[in-house]
């Protein structure tokens, strides 16, 4: 069963929106960060006054800053001083704050702004503003698991997942102008079908082999939902301290299509070549094209380690 804390009643309306009860008689202090290259000065200052304004009306005090890098958010981080830190962005917000070299990883609110949101999505975190600043303000932190990647090469934390193979292929043809470029995805997807063919892998789970022959495609999730929105691992779960290796066999273009068609709604499950295991540490000991969650990795070997608990998310109450 899902860890629970003590749930405090809160009144909704009509929309769905989490209203603060009047027993509360306190403003909660969040430290609001918001990337001020995510869209341009002009319109970073527009999305702080938006997430400002929406905090506001749920009931908080807000301390907001502009953040440049992941060094300032860093410090960030450091400085909130107590106070709940609320990020605006999407998945790859989530990521860098995984990522971050701190001691401890502060609880951490979402205010969805990314073109996926599958982080907020798995949560349970609404895309809406109002109802997502109810949420940051008056929701409990979770811990939510991570997957530490080590390659021979470098180190670094997924929350969504690893993908080895076709799609891993298709992101390193990938020249958008940034993770958001749909037609620029479509493009790379597009390129690496033309040049298909199965990829040789070894792939083992909590030290038993699992694969050993030529697929079009892996993937170790965390999450549901990987990439533009792929319902990669409809098993998924963010807080049992394990993750699904997901191995997908295509011999022909035709076949990766559909597989690819099937698992946007997470039907390639019950396709016969679709096979998968459940593990704690899955280890690719070929050199496969990778990308973890967003991140091109090379084509290199990896071990993946399931991390229970690193992120602390707040997701709405009884979830």
């Amino acid at each position: 069963m899902r860890p629970s804390t003590p749930a405090i009643a809160q009144p909704t309306s009509h929309s769905g929106v989490v209203r603060p009860s009047r027993a509360r008689f306190f403003s909660p202090a969040v430290e609001l960060v918001v990337n001020a290259n995510a869209s341009g000065a002009g319109g970073a200052a527009d999305v702080l006054a938006r997430a400002t304004h929406a905090l506001r009306a749920a009931g908080a005090q807000v301390h907001a800053r502009l953040t440049a890098d992941e060094r300032q958010l860093a410090d960030a981080v450091r400085g909130a001083n107590g106070r709940r830190l609320v990020l605006v962005g999407g998945d790859g917000t989530v990521h860098a704050l995984a990522n971050l070299d701190v001691p401890v990883l502060p609880p951490a609110a979402l205010l969805p702004a990314g073109r996926a949101n599958n982080i907020a999505r798995a949560l349970g975190i609404p895309v809406d503003w109002r109802a997502a600043a109810s949420v940051a303000v008056w929701g409990r932190p979770a811990d939510v698991d991570v997957l530490k990647v080590v390659t021979p090469e470098r180190t670094l934390f997924a929350v969504e997942g690893v993908s080895a193979g076709f799609h891993a292929a298709a992101r390193h043809r990938y020249e958008g102008t940034n993770s958001g470029d749909l037609a620029a995805g479509v493009r790379a997807l597009a390129a690496e079908l033309r040049a298909f063919r199965p990829f040789a892998m070894e792939l083992e789970v909590d030290g038993a082999p699992f694969v050993d022959r030529p697929v079009a495609q892996a993937f170790v999730s965390n999450l549901p939902f990987f990439g533009f929105g792929f319902h990669v691992d409809p098993f998924a779960d963010w807080y049992d301290g394990r993750a699904e290796a997901i191995v997908l066999d295509a011999r022909s273009r035709r076949d990766v299509v559909r597989l690819l068609g099937a698992a946007r709604n997470g039907h390639h499950l019950l396709h016969s070549a679709t096979t998968w295991r459940r593990g704690r540490q899955a280890r690719f000991d070929t050199a496969l094209p990778l990308v973890a969650d967003a991140q091109p990795l090379g084509v290199t070997t990896a071990t993946v380690t399931v991390v229970a608990g690193r992120l602390h998310l707040v997701v709405p109450e009884g979830t």
